[in-house]
């Protein structure tokens, strides 16, 4: 083992930080064997790295690589300081992964933070401000804009992550400089010291306030629908893109012989005893509207002959298929043997 050795600078962080194997794969979630396979010269992949670096505290470049590694990437001098071609490969190439996942977690208005239990120091990635619509320097920066309504919740969930040491995830709202309300989902976890105590908490945050809206749309949607649903006198229901019945009216339920719950198991197709490629048309997002002749199958068995409608909902942000609805109107009385 040479002193410009990975597994040489390991083992002299352990020794100087007073830690054992375990308590580094403890930390890591690894076994010890992993870990005491490092310190003989074994191989560490990227993501161990990063990690037990963190853990060090650490420069996980030195860390892997040394010195001059560590110079080389924080020079901006175009010279290139003394290094092996195969080590400064895979420092560019480190490097270049580190560069690219910075962008895939910006493109996804992904916020990564660390709080300190310690001294209640935060911190956040440089794209906070971009995601949240404000610059965060510390917690009071935070709780001044999350929305007020939030806050009993959000504290309710820190204690009990803090008392239990659990990880937690939940949405919450904040209310950026440039007005309006955005919904954050944030995920996090408490992360414990070689002791056991509890000593910081990571977590990642991300915008998800084009989904709320999407879903509050549904939600008035399905509720307008409703309101129409129990007022009028033809048969009425609203089925999802996967055929499931959203909402039935008794109309509907009436003309079937059936009550709403007992059509969770069946599906409109099932009680068309005509064809219903109208309606797959609509499912599928290849036609609009519809309009046909066709027979529904009593839950006694007679064929009740009616006139359908349908029409296709779409999602008014992202135009995909969401929901149709249709409209039932018998033409005539059912016949057939009953059953």
């Amino acid at each position: 083992m040479t002193e410009n050795s990975f597994a040489f600078r390991l083992k002299e962080l352990l020794e100087h930080k007073k830690l054992t194997l375990q308590a580094v794969a403890t930390a890591l979630g690894l076994s010890r064997p992993a870990v005491h396979k490092w310190t003989r010269g074994g191989e560490i992949d990227y993501d161990n790295l990063r990690k037990l670096a963190a853990f060090l505290n650490v420069n996980w470049i030195w860390l892997r690589y040394g010195e001059d590694a560590q110079r080389e990437a924080e020079s901006s001098s175009a010279v290139p300081l003394p290094m092996t071609d195969v080590r400064r490969k895979y420092t560019a190439e480190i490097m270049d992964s580190e560069a690219r996942m910075k962008l895939a977690q910006e493109a996804a208005r992904i916020v990564t933070w660390e709080w300190n239990l310690i001294t209640d120091a935060v911190t956040y990635s440089p794209n906070v401000e971009s995601v949240y619509g404000w610059p965060i320097a510390n917690n009071a920066d935070f709780w001044k804009r999350a929305h007020p309504d939030d806050i009993p919740m959000m504290e309710r969930i820190y204690e009990d992550s803090l008392r239990t040491g659990e990880p937690h995830e939940f949405d919450f709202r904040i209310l950026p400089p440039d007005g309006g309300i955005r919904w954050i989902s944030s995920r996090a976890t408490p992360i414990r010291d070689v002791e056991g105590r509890l000593v910081k908490m990571v977590g990642i945050s991300m915008d998800n306030t084009a989904r709320k809206k999407v879903e509050q749309s549904l939600r008035d949607q399905q509720a307008r629908f409703r309101a129409v649903f129990e007022l009028a006198s033809e048969g009425m229901a609203l089925i999802g893109i996967g055929w499931q019945w959203e909402s039935v009216n008794a109309a509907l339920t009436g003309m079937l012989g059936y009550a709403e719950a007992d059509l969770a198991d069946i599906t409109l197709p099932d009680l068309l005893a005509g064809d219903g490629e109208a309606l797959q048309a609509l499912l599928t997002g290849s036609e609009e509207r519809c309009a046909f002749e066709a027979r529904l199958v009593r839950k006694d068995g007679r064929q009740l002959p009616v006139s359908i409608r349908a029409a296709l909902c779409r999602d008014e942000e992202s135009g995909q298929p969401t929901h149709v609805i249709v409209a039932v109107q018998a033409t005539g009385k059912a016949t057939g043997k009953g059953k």
